[in-house]
C-alpha cells in the first residue's frame, strides 16, 4: 500500500521556463546584490554573468557527473566566480542569497495547474505522508517558494540536496527522504518530469510507484536512453490523486 508521495519540485510541482530574457535579468540581478553588498568586480553586469555563468553550468555538468551538492559559498567561490577577481569572504557570506535569486531569476516559476487541489486531496483525503525531493543550490527557495504558492501546510518534509548534499539520482537523497517519512521505499511514490533522474532514481531505490509528467525542462535532462519506465506517463497532475484514490478503494474491497 502506498502511503507517501514524494515530489520533485521544479518542472514537476511547478511550471518553468527560461530563455535569454531569464538570461539576461540574471545577470543584472547578480550585479545588483553585489552593489548593494558593496563588492566590487572588474566587470558590468552582462559581461560579468558571461563569466559567472560559464562557471556555473561547468558545475552543474559535474554535480551531473558525481551526483553530489557544494554548498552555496563554494558553488558560487569556487565555480562561479572562480576566474573573477573578487572578495571571497563577503561573496561567501552572499551566496545563499544570490543562489535564491538565481533559482527564481534564471527560470520563470508557476505553481502547475490543478497543483494545489492535488495535494489537497493527497493529503486531507487520502491522508498520505507528502515530501518534496528537489535538486536545488539553495538552501532556503523551495520552503519559501511553497509558501508563496499557499501549498506549504501539505507537506510532511521536505529533502533537498543543498542541504544533504546527495542529488538524484542518488540513491541516499531517496533513503534519506524515505528514512524521513519512517516508511519502506515500497510504500512510497514518487512524481518528477525525468527519467534521468526521477525515474531512474527511486525505481532503484524501490519505491513502489513512480509517476512522470513532461515540462520544459524534459527533453534538456533526458538525453540519451534509459532503460527504465514510469508506472504512470501522465499528463495533469491531478491524474496522481485520482490515480492513488482508486489504488485505495480497490485494497479496501
Amino acid at each position: 500500500m502506498i502511503k507517501a508521495v514524494m515530489f520533485d519540485m521544479g518542472g514537476t510541482l511547478e511550471d518553468l521556463y527560461s530563455d535569454e530574457k531569464n538570461d539576461k535579468a540574471t545577470a543584472y540581478a547578480l550585479y545588483d546584490i553585489l552593489k548593494k553588498h558593496q563588492i566590487d568586480v572588474p566587470y558590468e553586469a552582462e559581461p560579468l554573468w558571461k563569466i559567472v555563468g560559464a562557471g556555473i553550468q561547468a558545475y552543474k555538468k559535474d554535480s551531473e557527473r558525481t551526483m553530489m551538492e557544494l554548498k552555496p559559498e563554494q558553488i558560487w567561490c569556487d565555480w562561479g566566480f572562480k576566474d573573477v577577481p573578487v572578495d571571497k569572504v563577503k561573496l561567501a557570506e552572499i551566496s545563499e542569497e544570490i543562489a535564491h535569486m538565481w533559482e527564481t531569476t534564471f527560470y520563470d516559476r508557476s505553481l502547475r495547474e490543478h497543483a494545489a487541489e492535488m495535494l489537497k486531496g493527497l493529503k486531507e483525503d487520502l491522508g498520505l505522508h507528502v515530501a518534496v525531493v528537489s535538486n536545488t543550490g539553495s538552501l532556503f527557495q523551495v520552503f519559501s517558494t511553497l509558501e508563496q504558492y499557499g501549498v506549504r501546510q501539505y507537506f510532511d518534509e521536505i529533502t533537498l540536496s543543498s542541504i544533504v548534499g546527495y542529488r538524484k539520482p542518488h540513491p541516499y537523497v531517496f533513503r534519506i527522504a524515505c528514512e524521513q517519512a519512517r516508511l519502506d521505499p515500497s510504500e512510497c511514490a514518487f512524481v518528477g518530469d525525468t527519467l534521468s533522474r526521477d525515474v531512474v532514481g527511486p525505481r532503484r531505490a524501490g519505491f513502489g510507484r513512480i509517476f512522470k509528467i513532461n515540462s520544459f525542462l524534459t527533453p534538456q535532462k533526458d538525453i540519451g536512453k534509459f532503460d527504465v519506465e514510469p508506472d504512470y506517463q501522465i499528463t495533469d497532475i491531478y491524474d496522481v490523486y485520482t490515480i492513488l484514490k482508486k489504488e485505495q478503494e480497490q485494497e479496501k474491497q
